[in-house]
């Protein structure tokens, strides 16, 4: 599993996924799961960028996915016939939802040593046993309340640790090291604060997870105490 803030934002990222495959990407396919987007009106724009970027990078085959998209068996072939299981950003509760809702779960569990995973900030963030706990940590209520969520949990729960993506974003600049702390703290769990230069390498969810980063990171324990962080 190869979970980013922004995808595959620089060279070595990609050469991470490559590695991951086994083969050039030229010679794999990919499925992108969309559902953590779908939900919010508005402007697209952004979101068909994105993809349009990770499309460039030269997929054998590029499938575009809702896991709502049909009968369950449909979308399941689909997510079986591809080499990389990406999910977009979004609200990462809703993409939890999306995929337990729907029964998939099971499948993507058993897919995830099968193929490579590949988040993106929301879809980074869809397997802590702390899923429900970030909803106060966090203060995702709004979010849980718009989508008129009952029950909060993760897709398939396989850390104990928590992701929160785009460390510096211009467009998140009250997200400061300072308030993940606190966050920290609320959550009782570790934290990872990625900028988009930075991923995770997981592949043992009972170990701890490689950092991929050419850029800066943070790593919070459950008092919100700094105990790593990308060099100075």
């Amino acid at each position: 599993m190869l979970l980013t803030s922004e995808g595959v934002h620089n060279d070595l990222i990609r050469q991470t996924v490559v590695d991951l495959l086994g083969k050039p990407i030229e010679e794999s396919s990919i499925v992108a799961v969309v559902d953590a987007i779908l939900p919010f009106p508005g402007d697209n724009t952004k979101t068909l960028a994105d993809l349009d970027r990770l499309r460039s990078l030269g997929w054998k085959a590029f499938d575009l996915l809702s896991l709502f998209a049909g009968p369950a068996s449909l979308v399941e072939s689909r997510l079986r016939s591809a080499d990389v299981i990406f999910c977009y950003g979004g609200s990462n509760h809703w993409l939890a939802h999306a995929w337990t809702s729907t029964g998939l779960s099971s499948v993507l569990a058993e897919l995830l040593d099968e193929k490579v995973y590949l988040g993106w900030s929301a879809g980074s963030m869809i397997f802590s046993r702390l899923q429900a706990q970030s909803v106060e940590a966090f203060s995702d209520q709004d979010e849980v309340a718009m989508f008129e969520l009952d029950t909060v949990a993760p897709a398939v729960p396989l850390f104990d640790w928590f992701v929160i993506c785009h460390r510096g974003a211009d467009w998140q600049a009250q997200v400061t090291d300072e308030l993940i702390a606190e966050c920290a703290a609320r959550l009782g769990g570790p934290v990872y604060f990625l900028d988009d230069d930075t991923a995770l390498l997981v592949r043992d969810p009972a170990s701890e997870p490689q950092v991929i980063s050419t850029g800066q990171w943070r790593h919070f324990d459950g008092s919100g105490r700094l105990i790593e962080q990308s060099p100075s």
